[in-house]
């Protein structure tokens, strides 16, 4: 079982320090290990302050790059903007070119599904699970994916029911 979870992408050098995998970020940590602590430590505070205080908005594609955003500004001066690399982790993700236009298609299929409000019981599992598999593969972001993820679905949706 391959239990290497690290990102494989094409030329990156405007996300990492030259000669290393080591994202850019506003912290200056040069060391892998080292941004991924502070990137934790940072990300739970603002993570715990939209929980205090959620983001206004509704669910669309705006709404998850502005919890992207919050998440990580702290961080990374691309924090909220679609990543215009591609990326891999074990199966490659939904190329840069495409983003816009499939998160157009996956966020609009949602909303004219009425967010699943009124899906039974067995249609919003199926609903969730087909939504969070798209949102995955869009993967818009070079990093935080799956923290902005489940703000922005999982609680919007899922915990509804």
């Amino acid at each position: 079982m391959n239990t290497d979870y690290s990102y494989s992408f094409d030329n990156d050098l405007k996300y990492c320090y030259p000669n290393s995998s080591v994202l850019k970020n506003k912290l200056n940590i040069t060391n892998e290990h080292d941004l991924g602590i502070a990137e934790r430590e940072i990300s739970s505070l603002r993570i715990m302050e939209i929980e205090n205080e959620p983001l206004k908005g509704k669910l669309d594609f705006k709404h998850l790059k502005d919890i992207h955003y919050n998440i990580f500004k702290d961080i990374y001066e691309w924090a909220g903007q679609i990543r215009n690399v591609n990326i891999s982790k074990g199966s490659v993700f939904c190329y840069y070119e495409n983003i816009e236009s499939y998160a157009d298609y996956v966020f609009n299929k949602l909303k004219e599904e009425n967010y699943l409000i009124n899906a039974g019981n067995d249609a919003i599992y199926d609903g969730l699970s087909f939504y969070m598999s798209e949102i995955n593969a869009l993967h818009p972001f070079r990093e935080g994916n799956g923290r902005s993820q489940q703000k922005d679905f999982i609680e919007s949706i899922g915990l509804k029911y």
